[in-house]
């Protein structure tokens, strides 16, 4: 009976711990880029319309004096940015994909002619993270059943994250009740 009551204590203390740390989680991204004419320089008012493929929802931008936009707190997904703005011809980036807490740069050079010309973008450079020097690995519930855990502990998934280390293997142990 004691060993079920402190079962239970220990139980509570873990949820008790683990209860904030949850609701601390993003489950969003940011898009940010720069707008510039063919001579480099920042094009200021240009209208940014970042579409959701997945879901067809939009959010509405302009750029700052400095040529830069940002849009902040989108759902993970696929995404497609059109920049328009009078004297330049429209510029349709191709559909990327952000995951969990990624920041995204999209830089867009625009092209002087038309407004109803546009500028579709075929070959994309791949969405690199350059806000932050933070590495992340997202671990899907398919890699989850894929791989074998030979103690069936959930924290040895850690380890697949790159540059994690574990100097102590007798860590990733689960005590045994």
């Amino acid at each position: 009976m004691r060993a079920l009551w402190t079962m239970t204590i220990a139980r509570a203390i873990v949820l008790a711990l683990a209860l904030p740390c949850a609701f601390g989680q993003e489950v969003t991204a940011n898009i940010v880029g720069t707008i510039s004419d063919p001579t480099g320089a920042p094009i200021n008012g240009a209208d940014v319309t970042v579409t959701s493929v997945d879901r067809g929802t939009a959010w509405n931008t302009k750029t700052n004096e400095a040529g830069q936009y940002s849009v902040f707190r989108v759902p993970v997904g696929s995404y497609t940015v059109k920049v328009t703005m009078a004297g330049f011809q429209s510029a349709v980036q191709p559909a990327f994909t952000l995951v969990l807490n990624q920041t995204a740069r999209v830089d867009v050079q625009m092209k002087v002619g038309q407004v109803s010309e546009t500028v579709e973008v075929i070959g994309a450079t791949p969405t690199l993270q350059t806000q932050s020097a933070e590495v992340s690995t997202l671990i899907n519930a398919n890699t989850n059943v894929s791989l074998p855990l030979a103690s069936r502990n959930y924290l040895q998934l850690t380890l697949l994250a790159p540059g994690a280390t574990n100097v102590n293997p007798e860590s990733m142990r689960l005590p045994r009740p």
